[in-house]
């Protein structure tokens, strides 16, 4: 049986640190982006969260053009 996902646990970004000292931005396993600082994986995980919420906000005016 698959395992449902929440949309807050689907749409987690994560930063974490990589042995080699980089730093990445993951939802769940996968790998999204990163940065050699900190700082800077945080501003990649801001990015691609309004990214998100772009694509989802055009593809719900899609739907509705559509109709």
């Amino acid at each position: 049986m698959a395992r449902s996902h929440t949309p807050m646990e689907s749409d987690q970004l994560t930063i974490k640190k990589t042995a080699t000292g980089y730093w990445t931005v993951q939802r769940g396993a996968v790998h999204l982006g990163g940065s050699m600082t900190r700082k800077g994986a945080e501003a990649e995980r801001e990015l691609l969260k309004r990214l998100r919420r772009r694509s989802v906000r055009r593809a719900v005016g899609r739907v509705s053009a559509n109709r």
